[in-house]
């Protein structure tokens, strides 16, 4: 378990816990994170009322999600929030340079850390009308020697199954209409000039009703040439993830022909 506590004094967090009105900017207190006994603080911007003190629980649904990644994740089951710790790329021992100009430079001291690039997407693909899982909170981590440089608290969904999980559970003919449910998706998000950095499915969620929810939520600007949009829309699609070269065919294919273009 770890245990995320407000220290004395900062008034300012329990006050930015509750939720801020449209059009103010909601203040980044500081929260102190206990994992394993180990302190680490982070700034966290929240609209969401989280108590002053929450107990994190990492049940079995949590460690397989860190068995197919370097994140890690907790459940707060109060609130039902799933907490994402992000872990830096590069160490400070073993890649002193990668870690200084990436990790830190980049990621900390210039706002392109992970946990935000992640965040914002979440925001475009509501704003192009698809589902996405609800965002409750991101925070960054102040001390540079963290590993878990940022985290995202998003709602846990409960109810339903990945895609991975349902994909795979299908016969063939069920495959292929889950893959143009998902080549929906992407023509959506391409028509509003973007596409997913990580195309698969174990990036969606089908929930209770059987809609399609992205958890992962990494995107890109497409380029503006035609050729270059058209090579990363291309490349988006890879055997590997869309579980074999016939699965990806068709998807590019049948995304090609949503898109209006030929394949």
């Amino acid at each position: 378990q770890c245990v995320i506590t407000l220290t004395s004094g900062e008034r300012l967090s329990r006050i930015s816990a509750q939720p801020i009105a449209e059009g103010r900017h909601p203040i980044m207190p500081l929260y102190r994170v206990s994992l394993n006994g180990v302190p680490r603080w982070y700034y966290l911007r929240t609209r969401f009322p989280f108590p002053g003190r929450i107990t994190l629980q990492q049940p079995e649904t949590t460690r397989h999600m860190e068995a197919v990644g370097s994140s890690r994740f907790y459940l707060e089951p109060r609130s039902n929030t799933l907490f994402k710790l992000i872990a830096d790329k590069f160490t400070a021992k073993r890649q002193p340079l990668n870690w200084w100009l990436r990790d830190i430079l980049e990621k900390r001291l210039l706002g392109g850390f992970d946990a935000l690039k992640e965040w914002r997407s979440n925001r475009l693909i509501r704003r192009a009308g698809l589902k996405a899982v609800a965002c409750r909170g991101v925070g960054l981590a102040i001390n540079p020697l963290n590993p878990l440089g940022s985290l995202l608290a998003m709602e846990y969904l409960a109810s339903g199954e990945s895609g991975e999980t349902h994909f795979l559970r299908l016969d063939e003919t069920a495959r292929l209409a889950f893959i143009r449910r998902l080549c929906d998706d992407a023509a959506v998000l391409i028509h509003h000039g973007y596409c997913h950095r990580d195309f698969h499915y174990g990036n969606v969620w089908v929930d209770a009703k059987g809609d399609i929810v992205w958890i992962d939520t990494h995107v890109k600007r497409l380029p503006r040439r035609a050729d270059r949009r058209r090579q990363a829309i291309d490349a988006m699609l890879s055997p590997s993830k869309l579980k074999g070269d016939r699965y990806r065919r068709f998807a590019h294919g049948y995304l090609h022909e949503r898109l209006g273009q030929p394949a």
